[in-house]
């Protein structure tokens, strides 16, 4: 059996880079999975069995809140983001690519910076823990640690990217 007209997304994934792309977007199915099995087991639980159970709830707004940190620090890169670029697009291509940088590296520094302060805080969150599901709340929010240091090294990505030979690819 050949593989030749297969589709380009068929094909296994050959570099690192494809693999942890995989591996992020099977994470986020996952957790959206896990979302959605929350809310079939509070709707039914309540409008079928008349006994809605909190649990559930707790459950979605744990997933809610990894799929949203997860998704938007690892599989949203920073052409998929909103920004607000009127002013951006006025300027030549030289202009915006000092601009860029500028943002870039302001961005990626006031995260840094901010770095220690979340580790810390969320380190201190292992002391409580949910309610219903009694997990401890250092592994909910640590998603956020890792949006952070997506932030610090994406910026830095797109510094160097944007001092290389084609610049204007990243603009």
């Amino acid at each position: 059996m050949s593989t030749a007209g297969a589709a380009p997304s068929e094909a296994p994934p050959r570099n690192w880079a494809a693999l942890w792309k995989r591996f992020s977007e099977g994470v986020a199915a996952a957790l959206f999975a896990m979302m959605f099995i929350g809310f079939l087991i509070q709707i039914v639980s309540r409008y079928v069995l008349n006994m809605p159970v909190a649990w559930s709830l707790e459950l979605c707004s744990i997933g809610y809140v990894w799929v949203v940190f997860w998704s938007a620090s690892i599989l949203a890169d920073e052409r998929r983001q909103i920004v607000f670029d009127l002013l951006y697009h006025k300027f030549p291509p030289r202009q915006r690519r000092v601009l860029a940088i500028a943002i870039s590296a302001t961005m990626g520094l006031i995260f840094l910076a901010a770095l220690p302060g979340v580790v810390d805080y969320v380190m201190f969150l292992a002391r409580r823990s949910s309610m219903m599901l009694k997990i401890r709340m250092d592994l909910v929010y640590s998603c956020f640690i890792f949006f952070m240091l997506a932030v610090v090294i994406g910026s830095a990505i797109r510094i160097w990217r944007l001092c290389g030979r084609s610049w204007e690819e990243h603009l």
